[in-house]
């Protein structure tokens, strides 16, 4: 007898399939008008290799326009510290400069949207990609 009462058997001899999530029509959806030169530049990047892979719906227009926008961060806030992560008040005093932590946050930005969208080798590996659909001459006649 188990803690909460009798145990339950349960049955493991059906063939249980989760049911298959909605499929919305891939399409390559046009960067939103608020995006900075530098992030639809990214845009345009990833935009057709996602496509081709069948990950990028207009569903998911703006969570990749949030990475663009995080790429494009870390572009300008990397240029800012061209001259050094640090700067001398009129005191002698040295501090980070803003910028480095506007780095450090789009880089953990990027990051995560990495992982959705399969963007780095590791999340890559364990993503379950659609298979192409490969015609049968025979079905195609009979289309």
């Amino acid at each position: 007898m188990g803690a909460r009462g009798p145990l339950r058997l349960v049955d493991t001899t059906t063939n249980y399939q989760a049911p298959t999530p909605p499929k919305p029509a891939a399409t390559i959806p046009k960067p939103p008008a608020w995006l900075s030169t530098p992030a639809k530049r990214e845009w345009r990047r990833v935009a057709p290799g996602l496509h081709k892979l069948g990950l990028l719906t207009d569903l998911d227009r703006q969570a990749l326009a949030q990475y663009c926008a995080a790429v494009a961060r870390i572009e300008e806030a990397e240029k800012a510290l061209k001259d050094g992560q640090t700067y001398t008040t009129q005191g002698g005093r040295q501090f980070l400069r803003p910028e480095y932590r506007i780095l450090q946050d789009a880089i953990k930005e990027v990051r995560a949207h990495c992982v959705l969208f399969g963007l780095a080798p590791s999340s890559r590996m364990r993503m379950t990609l659609p298979e192409p659909k490969e015609t049968d001459e025979l079905e195609a006649l009979l289309d």
